[in-house]
């Protein structure tokens, strides 16, 4: 979500467009924000609980009043469903007619307070499964689908040859999420000469590397740590995520603009907007080791599997997510909708 935020602040002023973050706590870091002018409350310190929201709407609302005060903006993009009724109150309390849009990068069943999105004038879903989870709590609000952008001025070089049978996974190592166990015992039932190498750190790490000594797999996967260019030093295959949920992930993107295909689970949100089945990758079924498995086999089993040459793959990643475009695009949607 701070890439994101970054890239759109790159973007708006690019475009002559002033955009401010304003933050219900003090952000932990505030390296990445660049030029974009910041505000915060001295709510949380950035350390509250999912659960307490609730708890300190109040002061939420207390705080987007004060600031709206200070302030000239005429739009409102929350990121969290009980932002938009403190927004909604905070707009009652100063008589300013700012639109407000919620703009959640998550899963909404991973989200506390999701009826507070009633308040909301519209909503930005960054991918399909986003907008029928709204459509299904009976929102009557306009929602429009913008997908998450590549980074500002992304020019990566040409697709390199890759290597054959190299896997590369790219992420936080959070089983829980993102269910490499079950990436592991797919491979583990695949007799080939194939590589995995995993670039990221997190909480498991320990965890998943006694996993793989269990499944006797040490010599074909590689915990690389943390990587500031996965791509151009693996040059896998295939790109693999396994996850049980995400909000849009921009790693599985992110490949495809390098001419790299994809291997994901169709998770609820995401994965679908952006993986064209043989195309540019496969989608296999969410918890699933043995669909994982099968997946996995196509992309090894043939020298190139999929429909797309790599440079057809990157240019369609490049056109389809280029931030430029999706700053219009979000700007068209965001003038689509009025203050009710």
């Amino acid at each position: 979500m701070e890439t994101v935020i970054q890239t759109l602040g790159q973007t708006a002023q690019a475009n002559r467009v002033p955009l401010a973050l304003w933050a219900m706590g003090e952000l932990q870091s505030k390296q990445w924000l660049g030029d974009i002018p910041y505000r915060s409350s001295k709510i949380d310190r950035g350390t509250g609980r999912r659960l307490q929201l609730k708890a300190k709407l109040p002061f939420y609302i207390l705080a987007l009043a004060r600031m709206l005060h200070r302030s000239e903006v005429d739009t409102l993009l929350i990121t969290d469903p009980i932002f938009a009724e403190a927004a909604y109150r905070a707009r009652y309390l100063t008589r300013r007619r700012v639109r407000i849009l919620s703009w959640l990068h998550f899963s909404l069943d991973k989200m506390a307070n999701i009826s507070s999105l009633e308040k909301a004038d519209g909503h930005l879903a960054i991918s399909q499964g986003i907008k029928r989870q709204l459509e299904s709590l009976s929102i009557t609000a306009p929602i429009h689908v913008i997908h998450n952008p590549l980074p500002y001025r992304f020019n990566p070089d040409s697709p390199q040859l890759p290597i054959p049978k190299r896997l590369l996974y790219v992420g936080r190592l959070s089983n829980h999420q993102k269910r490499l166990d079950l990436l592991f015992q797919a491979l583990s039932q695949i007799d080939d000469d194939w590589q995995l190498d995993i670039a990221g750190d997190g909480p498991d790490m320990a965890s998943l590397q006694n996993m793989t000594n269990e499944l006797d797999l040490n010599g074909k996967v590689a915990f690389r740590g943390w990587q500031s260019d996965p791509w151009e030093r693996f040059r896998p295959s295939a790109l693999v995520l396994t996850s049980d949920f995400e909000g849009f992930p921009m790693v599985l993107v992110e490949a495809l603009a390098r001419g790299i295909p994809v291997i994901s689970t169709n998770c609820p949100t995401g994965p679908e907007d952006i993986v064209a089945h043989y195309k540019n990758g496969l989608l296999a079924e969410v918890g699933s080791s043995a669909s994982i498995r099968d997946a996995l086999q196509i992309a090894l089993e043939n020298e190139w599997p999929w429909e797309w040459t790599q440079q057809d793959i990157q240019h369609n990643a490049l056109a389809r997510y280029n931030a430029s475009r999706i700053f219009d695009d979000l700007s068209t949607a965001i003038d689509s909708i009025s203050v009710h």
